[in-house]
């Protein structure tokens, strides 16, 4: 289900029926999308199906003859690779002579990868020795079942790709023309997937998105969407994203706001939500007390004297410090916050910060030793393939594949985007310590394919460049 909540409704889409909005693909549009999803499986990349395919569809090589007009018949679809089980089973049966209840065990042996990823090579002999029984040269047959050996780490079959494609091309088509509600929708189903809040809130401003903070006055538990005065639907961000804040806390709140409107007071809405002092000191901490007038530094110092346990002898006093810290009482004068501890201090509370990206307070001293933007990879003319580029950033995740011999791939992201690395076994090893830092410097050759743009990584430093940043309470998504 994607859902997104509206200061008016919600709008859901959840099934076939609310679904029938979206513009309907040609069959062959739908089917390429399909066979998108198919061939970033394991399976397929074990199998060495990906590569031969796409050389194939790019017109980069041409489809060789079918040793047997098996092949044509189950594989004319995909080019003459399989990338699907169904192919599979269909050839064993048409090529190598299995019968259907052979091809059916032939399917169990690629369904079971997890638990009996080698039961499959029992199958290898009969297929190899059916097909050379038929006329289908012995070096083909083998090569043939080397990949249909690949969905034992995981193929899947047409219908699942299918469905999973319908999910693609929904999910992009809302992107694409709901980009607010989407991102809205996405941050309150979290935790998911590879990206963090900090990411998908940095690719919606990417595009256009117009993302407002966390606000005591304004944010209910959910990320929601306003409408200005201008027209334009903002998405507003929700205290679900406030480490350390619970449901319960955030409905005591936002009911209290809507039932007596905004408060210029922190004490008031405190005393009359019943939300636990805890909570109060910890949206303090995330800056979300603007619309009172109140910097994140004087919000903790008036959330400081909220106490969750009664104390009678003691309860006058506090009222009164609070009274005092909502006039102009000393509290106003708390020393301004510089900028970069400003956004350690979202980062610690939220994970995220709106108000800058860490890595561009230390874009002078980068620009100073010759790291580039990430932005510029998208340059063929500033950083042209095999350019050797320096470049600084988050670490966002961290992959090593079982399919990519021990290569581990890495995302870093500044201020302006990400950069894709790949990091080879050696260097990995080489370099181990240094790669397990969360802010880094990273130096190599660029490589493109396409769109498609990485750093071959040669060498990797700490980032150190800058005081403070290392301060930041930063977490990867690694996956190795």
């Amino acid at each position: 289900m994607i859902q997104h909540a509206d200061t008016v409704g919600v709008f859901q889409i959840e099934s076939r029926a609310q679904m029938s909005m979206l513009p309907r693909l040609k069959p062959k549009e739908f089917y390429d999308l399909v066979i998108e999803v198919a061939i970033v499986r394991p399976g397929p990349i074990q199998g060495d199906m990906v590569h031969p395919y796409l050389r194939r569809r790019s017109g980069v090589e041409p489809i060789p003859p079918a040793p047997h007009p098996a092949f044509d018949k189950v594989l004319s679809k995909t080019l003459g690779v399989p990338l699907f089980q169904e192919q599979c089973m269909a050839l064993a049966v048409e090529a190598a002579g299995f019968t259907p209840g052979e091809a059916d065990q032939l399917r169990r042996a690629m369904a079971a990868w997890k638990r009996k990823g080698d039961q499959i090579l029992r199958f290898g002999h009969k297929l190899i020795e059916g097909m050379t029984r038929n006329g289908i040269p012995e070096e083909f047959a083998r090569r043939c079942f080397d990949q249909i050996k690949g969905f034992s780490s995981y193929g899947f079959p047409e219908s699942h790709a299918a469905s999973f494609a319908l999910l693609v091309y929904a999910s992009a088509w809302l992107k694409c023309h709901y980009p607010a509600e989407f991102l809205a929708a996405i941050l309150n189903s979290q935790p998911m997937g590879f990206y963090a809040p900090a990411q998908l809130i940095r690719d919606a401003k990417e595009h256009g998105v117009r993302v407002l903070p966390i606000d005591i006055n304004k944010s209910q538990w959910d990320c929601t969407m306003e409408r200005h005065d201008d027209g334009v639907r903002a998405v507003r961000l929700g205290l679900r994203l406030v480490n350390g804040v619970g449901q319960p806390d955030a409905d005591r709140i936002a009911h209290t706001v809507a039932q007596h409107g905004p408060f210029n007071s922190m004490l008031p809405l405190w005393r009359r939500s019943g939300a636990s002092a805890r909570a109060m000191r910890r949206l303090a901490a995330a800056d979300a007390f603007g619309s009172m007038g109140l910097s994140r530094q004087q919000a903790l110092w008036q959330a400081r004297l909220l106490r969750d346990t009664p104390l009678p002898l003691f309860d006058e006093a506090t009222s009164e410090h609070a009274a005092c810290a909502d006039k102009d009482d000393g509290y106003d004068q708390v020393p301004a916050v510089e900028p970069l501890r400003q956004v350690v201090l979202d980062y610690d509370a939220t994970g995220f910060s709106l108000k800058a990206h860490p890595i561009s307070f230390a874009r002078p001293n980068l620009g100073r030793i010759g790291a580039i933007r990430c932005e510029d990879l998208k340059d063929a003319a500033k950083t042209p393939e095999g350019e050797l580029v320096t470049v600084a950033g988050v670490v966002l995740m961290r992959q090593r594949p079982g399919t990519a011999k021990e290569v581990t791939f890495m995302t870093l992201e500044d201020e302006t985007g990400i950069a894709n690395l790949v990091i080879w076994s050696r260097v990995y090893k080489k370099y181990r310590r240094e790669a397990r830092a969360q802010l880094i410097l990273a130096s190599g050759r660029v490589q493109r394919e396409g769109e498609v743009v990485h750093v071959v990584v040669t060498r990797i430093k700490p980032l150190t460049v800058r005081a403070g940043l290392d301060e930041m309470r930063l977490a990867s998504r690694d996956f190795h």
